[in-house]
């Protein structure tokens, strides 16, 4: 899949790989991520401006062009494949060929790992008894890294195959080493996910590809900003600017607010201000936030007065297709995409 520049096979094998669900051999995956981090570290100015380091900044600028935004990933190697090979309201060709011919951008709003969805809880409970018993026995992990790294892998192949079309902004739980500091927290819900996903990763790879993965997720964006819209993984804790996400890898407080805000614990106008900051107040005052971070009940749901969209369940396939020249509707632009199996 790397650097595999004709979208119809590209589609096809990320098809592929979101039936496996298998986990990859070493070299399978180093090979993507040096793929995918070489790209990072080479993206134009005109795309993610440089910070004082001389390295893409956390800030990604979208060209005008339909864009499509999906809510956290969660192992959900189906709904990332069934993107590629959708065809969006008023296109003839799936996305995958539209991203190809630099006509359309997909961003993901991080979080690759962790599944979430029904069955998750049982699985990580068992898996739980598989970690501490100094993985005697691994099964249930190997299912659930199987899902993990079947999306992490073809998140990977995107980056390398559409390189300015394709982009995948960092969420909380891209942290493979559960690390504490740069502007991230070790995390666990159902169980000890991250410690077990860091402690089975180096047990099956080394700390060496640990390593290189973590250096891909510390070169991911923060921030992305289209026409009329903004979009991150959760909610801004505090109001920022474009140098704010461009001088993140310096300032671990900027990943954290952009990463791991709760609802409820942004400061009173944080998503206003941002606004007026990173698009201008008369741009601002149609555009939309959109971000995931936290489940919704029903299709979307709104923050900020009505500013911030938090569009992730899941339980369900659903996607935001934005288009540029109006004004982002939530009822009208996020969408669900048919299920098939898996994710």
């Amino acid at each position: 899949m790397v650097g595999d520049r004709g979208s119809p096979a590209f589609a096809r094998l990320a098809a592929q790989a979101a039936d496996l669900a298998r986990v990859p051999e070493a070299h399978e995956l180093r090979a993507l991520v040096e793929a995918a981090s070489a790209v990072l570290d080479s993206e134009a100015p005109g795309l993610r401006p440089r910070d004082r380091s001389g390295r893409p900044g956390g800030l990604l600028l979208l060209p005008e062009r339909p864009t499509v935004l999906v809510p956290d990933l969660h192992a959900r190697a189906g709904l990332l494949a069934a993107v590629f090979a959708w065809k969006a309201p008023g296109q003839s060709r799936p996305l995958a060929e539209l991203l190809a011919a630099g006509e359309a951008s997909l961003v993901c709003l991080g979080d690759v790992f962790h599944s979430e969805a029904a069955g998750a809880r049982e699985r990580w409970a068992i898996a739980y008894l598989e970690y501490v018993s100094g993985w005697a026995t691994s099964a249930s992990m190997d299912e659930e890294m199987g899902l993990s790294l079947s999306a992490a892998s073809i998140v990977l192949a995107a980056k390398a195959a559409f390189p300015a079309s394709f982009h995948y902004l960092k969420g909380n739980h891209d942290n493979i080493a559960d690390e504490e500091g740069r502007g991230d927290h070790p995390f666990y819900k159902f169980a000890a996910e991250g410690e077990m996903v860091a402690s089975w990763f180096v047990r099956r790879y080394g700390a060496q590809l640990l390593a290189a993965y973590r250096e891909f997720e510390l070169g991911l964006p923060l921030l992305a900003l289209g026409d009329r819209f903004v979009a991150s993984h959760g909610e801004p804790a505090f109001p920022l600017g474009r140098e704010d996400a461009i001088e993140c890898r310096s300032r671990p407080e900027i990943v954290e607010a952009l990463i791991w805000t709760d609802n409820g614990e942004a400061s009173e106008g944080s998503v206003a201000e941002s606004m007026d900051a990173l698009l201008g107040p008369e741009v601002a005052r149609g555009a939309r936030w959109f971000a995931g971070h936290r489940p919704v009940e029903g299709r979307y749901s709104l923050r900020a007065g009505g500013q911030f969209v938090q569009f992730h369940d899941p339980r369900s396939w659903r996607v935001a297709y934005l288009l540029p020249g109006r004004d982002p509707d939530p009822k009208r632009d996020i969408l669900y995409l048919p299920r098939t199996s898996g994710g």
